[in-house]
């Protein structure tokens, strides 16, 4: 008898934990490793530096658990899908982990999407960093270095 009793518990709690919303966010990376092909060699003359762009910042704000408000999105614009880039910040600061090491390619066409913690608040500091971009063919040739300006004037208010 107390055995069917406990039965019946743990399963009233397993479906009413079932039946609450998940409490987890996932926002894929807009991303994908970039391997060189089989014929890599490395050049040492540098083609000319990419032309990359910021295409757009969303920045985290408050909203419930599971909701992914906290989430910051930077969009940078590139001009060919078919290379890697490499991005280095070397002016300013980032509080989380923005760019991943090595480098990257796009999964949708012309952009690079990148994702970070932001913060579940509405106010949220600005940003003012300055990006070492490189770009890399599948051939191994690299190119000379771009210093993209990263900006956003932030928003004030209460944490």
């Amino acid at each position: 008898m107390a055995a069917m009793r406990s039965a019946r518990v743990l399963l009233a709690v397993a479906a009413a934990t079932l039946a609450l919303p998940a409490l987890a966010c996932s926002v894929a990376p807009g991303y994908k490793v970039f391997l060189p092909g089989p014929v890599f060699r490395p050049g040492s003359t540098l083609v000319p530096a990419p032309k990359v762009t910021v295409d757009r910042i969303q920045r985290g704000n408050r909203g419930e658990p599971g909701m992914c408000a906290d989430a910051g999105v930077l969009v940078l614009a590139v001009p060919n899908n078919a290379l890697g880039y490499s991005f280095e910040i070397v002016e300013g600061a980032f509080d989380d982990v923005v760019f991943p090491e090595g480098f990257v390619q796009p999964t949708e066409p012309g952009l690079l999407r990148f994702v970070w913690l932001d913060g579940n608040t509405y106010a949220q500091e600005p940003i003012r960093i300055v990006v070492k971009v490189t770009a890399m063919s599948g051939n191994g040739s690299v190119s000379e270095p771009l210093l993209l300006r990263i900006e956003d004037p932030g928003r004030g208010g209460v944490l």
